[in-house]
């Protein structure tokens, strides 16, 4: 893997230390992909919703202890869906096993935590998680929703 201060740009990838910072330059690969597919602009937010939760909690939780690196494959699908693939080298996390928050519980009733999970889970069409070695993969599918 290139150092966690390199930044690559290509068509389907994005690399960069995983940083606050970079925060945004993940976002803006993202949302100008969506943008090019022809989504929504209501479709485009709920995409931003679930990719500044899903690396803010990988860059909050990955790598606790030391400086870390994500990237982004992104790639669109035939029906101008995108499917995104977050990867990292930081501590694992599978968000699918996270329980959906009970939202009738009273809100000062209710754990800290989980909201984040289930909003990426609401406005993505699927969502897969896996191991590989020491690589974490998040796919993230969105389809174009036609109001």
């Amino acid at each position: 893997m290139p150092s966690t201060n390199s930044e690559q740009i290509a068509n389907d990838y994005l690399e960069l230390a995983a940083t606050l910072k970079n925060l945004p330059l993940f976002m803006a690969f993202v949302t100008d992909r969506a943008r090019q597919s022809g989504f929504s602009s209501k479709r485009i937010a709920e995409v931003e919703l679930v990719i500044e939760e899903a690396l803010v909690n990988i860059i909050d939780y990955a790598y606790p202890d030391r400086e870390g690196w994500l990237r982004l494959n992104l790639k669109t699908g035939a029906e101008g869906g995108l499917k995104l693939e977050i990867k990292d080298r930081g501590v694992a996390f599978n968000p699918l096993e996270i329980e959906d928050p009970d939202l009738r519980a009273e809100l000062m009733e209710r754990p800290v935590g989980g909201l984040g999970v289930f909003l990426i889970k609401k406005f993505s069409d699927n969502l897969f998680w896996k191991q590989q070695g020491d690589e974490n993969c998040l796919t993230i599918i969105f389809k174009k929703r036609h109001a």
